[in-house]
């Protein structure tokens, strides 16, 4: 990615900030500046249009482009469940809820103007069409049984108290929903790394294109992070704290 030099971003078009800084596509959508058909007017002119500071906005967008991708090392292994849980939720979750609306407009606005000039969106139309939906389906299940159920019992062991039973009879059967779609979400996440040549744009690709990629590679990363934390880390702490309470299954 190419930076900007700070006195020279007004000179720049909408469109070229945006293949600069792809990030800076969510502050335009949010302002309601047309960075694809109408990227080429001018920055400043832009911003004027629609009664906005130019400096005010840039500052927006260059928070965006220094903050995005900073890694944190954290030793999540050493998280309680109930903080890991709400660090799964507010920091993954949100994160979907926050980008998959986004997103989706981008997949549908590009397949359907340019699925004739690259094969590659047909399938990647299909293969995102089908994450989104588990997705959705997905994290109200952590949300609403998974998460409330850990935090219950993490609850009785600090009190010494033994909680009902639940439901669904051992936290073994969720899990079995849950590992099976979180399998079918990274045969997907591999598929989209495959027939997108891992994440790399057409060289003629259009702005929604781009940004397109640029998000999808950002959902990789962060959803994989994601199935990561509840596989290896989350998923087995319920176990084992359902186990030192009511014995093993």
């Amino acid at each position: 990615m190419i930076d900007i030099i700070e006195n020279e971003y007004e000179l720049l078009s909408v469109g070229e900030i945006v293949k600069k800084i792809p990030r800076a596509a969510s502050v335009f959508s949010e302002l309601k500046i047309d960075f694809c058909c109408g990227g080429k007017i001018k920055f400043a002119d832009a911003c004027l249009k629609k009664g906005l500071n130019p400096d005010d906005v840039w500052k927006q967008i260059n928070s965006i482009r220094k903050n995005g991708n900073i890694s944190i090392d954290l030793d999540f292994d050493s998280f309680e469940i109930d903080f890991l849980a709400d660090y799964i939720y507010n920091i993954h979750h949100r994160y979907l809820y926050d980008k998959l609306p986004m997103l989706t407009q981008l997949v549908n606005k590009v397949y359907h103007k340019h699925q004739e000039k690259y094969v590659y969106l047909t399938e990647l139309f299909g293969l995102y069409t089908e994450l989104e939906a588990d997705l959705l389906g997905h994290l109200p299940k952590e949300e609403q049984i998974m998460f409330p159920y850990a935090k219950n019992l993490l609850t009785h062991k600090k009190a010494n108290t033994t909680p009902e039973r639940p439901f669904f009879g051992t936290i073994n059967n969720p899990l079995s929903v849950m590992n099976d779609e979180h399998n079918r979400a990274g045969e997907i996440i591999h598929r989209l790394r495959e027939i997108t040549n891992d994440y790399t744009p057409p060289a003629d690709a259009c702005n929604s294109h781009l940004v397109m990629i640029e998000m999808l590679k950002d959902l990789d990363a962060n959803l994989i992070q994601h199935i990561h934390l509840e596989n290896n880390i989350l998923f087995p702490k319920i176990v084992l704290l359902e186990e030192s309470i009511f014995g093993k299954n």
